[in-house]
């Protein structure tokens, strides 16, 4: 049976990689030249490897910290390309994000299982992608800003932040009294298994958005400098 959903779960993520593709092309083929759509496909092809390799290696974009909860690294890539794109690729990073961890959840334990599930690993990821590429597009706006590196090390782990409130507030959407109980769980064995979920959540988050604000800032500096023509803003 997991197989069989494994399946439809490729075969729905190439449909929608073959449709975000199109989309792609129709946003952005008639408005530059062909060497700068070779260029952007080609660092889309890229961040998009990027993501699927932490994906599926196992403990490199995914890090399990117990049955019941794991930690990624994959809105590092995510963030990058939305920073080098906007919100269109931030969109399409999402998406692809989103689909990964919907394929991937599949034969997972605990609450990573809930995200073998579309609408629960899906639409957080897409929000997020969007979300970043709006953020970093009005940042990249501050020219000549000697700021600007504290601007979007600050925005990386809001937006990290951001990520993990989006995932958790889906859950929570669809599953009020499984993650309510995890939450905020009022009997005496249960206080010391919510405490414990808690803290891993703040120090995987805290943990996430400190790679991200350290990451994410010298690399989109080091690309605007080596390949400004891939940028879209």
């Amino acid at each position: 049976m997991e197989k069989t959903y494994a399946i439809v779960g490729i075969v729905f993520f190439c449909v929608l990689f073959l449709i975000t593709f199109a989309v792609y092309h129709s946003f952005f083929a008639k408005k530059v030249d062909t060497r700068q759509v070779i260029r952007s496909i080609t660092s889309d092809a890229m961040i998009m490897a990027i993501i699927l390799l932490m994906t599926f290696v196992p403990s490199f974009g995914f890090i399990q910290v117990s049955p019941f909860i794991s930690f990624t690294l994959i809105h590092l890539p995510v963030l990058l390309g939305a920073a080098i794109g906007g919100w269109k690729k931030g969109l399409l990073f999402g998406l692809v994000f989103g689909l990964s961890s919907y394929i991937n959840a599949f034969g997972s334990t605990g609450l990573n299982l809930l995200f073998a599930q579309p609408h629960i690993a899906i639409p957080p990821r897409v929000a997020f992608g969007l979300l970043a590429g709006i953020t970093f597009s009005l940042l990249g706006k501050l020219s000549k800003n000697k700021a600007k590196a504290l601007y979007f090390a600050l925005a990386s782990a809001l937006l990290t932040v951001a990520h993990t409130v989006l995932v958790f507030a889906n859950l929570y959407l669809f599953y009020p009294e499984t993650i309510g109980g995890m939450l905020a769980s009022t009997s005496p064995v249960g206080v010391g298994t919510t405490l414990t979920f808690l803290i891993l959540i703040v120090i995987g988050m805290g943990g996430e958005a400190a790679l991200a604000a350290i990451i994410i800032p010298p690399l989109n500096l080091a690309l605007r400098k080596a390949v400004p023509s891939i940028y879209q803003y």
